[in-house]
């Protein structure tokens, strides 16, 4: 497959509204358009670049080592699912969002690839001092084509129960055009996996039963991890943007 142009960026913005399902939203221009059709296969290159600080999300943020592990990414058709809003956490993203290790996540994704429901997938660095615009990169870019035209990952925010960050789902394709966007922004937003118990930053929690993953809200205290305030009111900031 010949890798033509893209970018995926992941960055944290302040001011972007806040979305409803904390998928993502597209910021700014996002999606960017071109006039590659989705004939052709593509590549994409992803950077997260970190704002998840102490500033910006100051309820018991960890007063040491915070850091992000690394991330997967792969690019599926609809019939994959890696994770979503209500779904369970498998084995694979239990791992990441509670350890950081990335192989049984990537054991799935290649039993995926055989069934036909993924093409590619990438690793993005992980990032061991989570200082305001530190970046992970991928290691390579991410094949997409007309059959595999999604993309999913995430990360694990460390340390953590079992928090993460990424987004599902996310569209690299215009539908109406049937071309490839050049360039994607979206903000994402932290993430509980459901399998361990935990209202702060530490780990070796009781695991959970019967959880469910979910996004963390902004509630009626700005004393709740991830929940910021300021002259509108409590909300919750985005983590990163994919």
């Amino acid at each position: 497959m010949n890798l033509l142009f893209s970018t995926i960026i992941i960055c944290s913005l302040l001011n972007g509204a806040l979305a409803d399902s904390f998928n993502f939203e597209h910021i700014g221009e996002s999606p960017e358009n071109s006039d590659v059709s989705t004939s052709k296969g593509v590549g994409y290159s992803i950077t997260f670049t970190n704002n998840w600080t102490q500033e910006n999300h100051p309820f018991r943020y960890p007063p040491s080592d915070p850091h992000w592990s690394r991330f997967v990414y792969a690019s599926h058709s609809s019939a994959y699912v890696m994770w979503q809003d209500g779904g369970t956490a498998t084995k694979g993203i239990e791992n990441v969002a509670e350890f950081g290790s990335i192989f049984a996540l990537q054991g799935a994704i290649r039993g995926q690839q055989n069934a036909g429901n993924v093409l590619d997938d990438v690793v993005g660095s992980m990032i061991g001092t989570a200082f305001d615009g530190a970046t992970s990169i991928s290691n390579e870019d991410l094949c997409v084509d007309a059959s595999h035209p999604y993309v999913s990952g995430l990360g694990m925010v460390a340390p953590s129960p079992d928090w993460f960050s990424g987004a599902y789902n996310v569209p690299l394709r215009d539908e109406t055009t049937m071309t490839w966007y050049r360039r994607v922004r979206v903000n994402v937003y932290a993430w509980d996996a459901g399998t361990e118990d935990g209202d702060n930053y530490q780990f070796n929690n009781p695991a959970t039963t019967g959880g469910v993953i979910s996004a963390f809200m902004a509630g009626d205290t700005a004393n709740a991890v991830f929940v910021s305030e300021d002259g509108s009111g409590l909300r919750v900031l985005p983590v990163g943007v994919l």
